[in-house]
């Protein structure tokens, strides 16, 4: 079975867009799609059709053409007020370590325009993964620099979780494998977990029984 892994954002930016990322679903063909989704915003962008984030517009499009299935695989369950507790602590880390936080919203405002020009082959690059760690080295200082126990707390319980996700969004894709005649999958998840997932899937490609023939950006471009 094959499944190409695709990293993508949820917003809408220059070149990364609902119609480059149509085009690289068109091109790989699925018979299944794995989304970064819970099963409650499946539902809203799907059957309410009241998320309208860049992956689920690319979908319905594509779905609308092709009668694949697709599946969310985002279901670990977060605690309680997740989304306003997140917003609280980046927050603070944007707007209340002075410089350092100053630093933070412009190296960002950087990535950004990177993303505007060059899109999935950039959010699907090493370099993507390089300004995550750079982004990462930013947060610890604005995070030292506010030097709020509590705050870091959160902002490490933040992390933990989702590490999580990205076990039971694995989870998920291997036991659906297991169980249905997969040939040609596509799998769509934020680029900021780039780096922690490809290290996850080298990882379980040493002892899971079912094995998947992960294919990238790379291969389908190449």
């Amino acid at each position: 079975m094959k499944i190409t892994l695709i990293f993508s954002r949820h917003k809408e930016h220059g070149a990364c867009n609902v119609q480059a990322l149509l085009k690289i679903i068109e091109r790989v063909k699925p018979d299944v799609i794995f989304e970064e989704l819970s099963e409650a915003l499946y539902q809203e962008a799907y059957e309410e059709k009241t998320l309208n984030n860049l992956e689920s517009m690319a979908i319905r499009e594509y779905v609308s053409k092709y009668d694949v299935p697709h599946i969310p695989v985002d279901t670990y369950q977060k605690p309680p007020n997740y989304e306003s507790i997140q917003n609280s602590i980046f927050d603070k880390l944007f707007y209340g370590a002075g410089y350092e936080s100053f630093q933070l919203r412009s190296f960002l405002d950087q990535v950004q325009t990177v993303i505007g020009e060059y899109g999935f082959s950039y959010l699907n690059d090493d370099s993507n993964d390089m300004n995550m760690e750079k982004q990462a080295s930013l947060i610890h200082a604005a995070l030292e620099k506010l030097n709020d126990p509590k705050l870091k707390d959160k902002y490490h319980k933040d992390r933990e979780v989702v590490l999580k996700r990205e076990d039971v969004i694995l989870d998920n894709v291997y036991t659906c494998c297991k169980g249905n005649d997969v040939k040609n999958g596509l799998m769509l998840i934020g680029s900021g977990h780039r780096r922690s997932i490809l290290r996850k899937i080298e990882e379980r490609a040493k002892t899971e029984f079912s094995k998947i023939n992960w294919h990238y950006f790379s291969d389908i471009y190449s």
